[in-house]
């Protein structure tokens, strides 16, 4: 990012009458590239990428702090290759173990270990603290947001192209499948 770009963007949305649907998905891609750009930025000293983050997070929030990776694959729309590659590198890191569920071996379970907890709640203070907006626009942007991407669920499910519930229910999708 150079520092010429937010004055651009901001001038460009300025100058603007009407805002088309390419000016907002240009304005949504360029934000979601940035905020991830510096979210991989502020969680590098725990060792995690975002995607990486999303995961522990979940994991952390999950009753016991246990959560089977069909759940994860669901939750976070990603492939189950991708799951498995980001749990591997949370396992490495030793901040998460898996087992098989005893209940149903077809199922594999991700419990979260107290380092994985301590990094999940260290690095949850970094990332709430990434945007440096006004709380109410932060509230009113994630009302919108939500909005835009229900009713875009919808026109899909429309047309027959629908992503999973899940990605209409949550705004956690971060737009890519970085394995980082």
């Amino acid at each position: 990012m150079t520092a010429t770009e937010p004055a651009a963007t901001e001038q460009s949305c300025s100058d603007a009458t009407e805002f088309s649907g390419t000016a907002l998905i240009a304005a949504v891609l360029q934000t979601q590239k940035l905020i991830v750009r510096k979210l991989d930025a502020t969680l590098s000293p725990f060792k995690l990428s975002f995607p990486r983050y999303e995961v522990l997070s979940l994991v952390d929030a999950a009753p016991n702090g246990v959560i089977s990776t069909a759940l994860l694959c669901r939750t976070l729309d990603r492939h189950p290759t991708t799951i498995t590659s980001l749990i591997d590198g949370l396992e490495r890191t030793g901040l998460v173990t898996r087992s098989t569920n005893p209940v149903d071996r077809r199922e594999t379970l991700v419990t979260i270990t107290d380092r994985g907890r301590a990094a999940a709640v260290s690095a949850a203070r970094v990332v709430d603290d990434v945007s440096a907006v006004d709380p109410e626009v932060l509230r009113r942007l994630s009302i919108d947001l939500h909005t835009l991407l229900v009713a875009t669920s919808h026109t899909q499910a429309r047309q027959g192209t629908a992503p999973s519930a899940h990605t209409a229910e949550s705004v956690r999708g971060n737009g890519h499948d970085d394995q980082r």
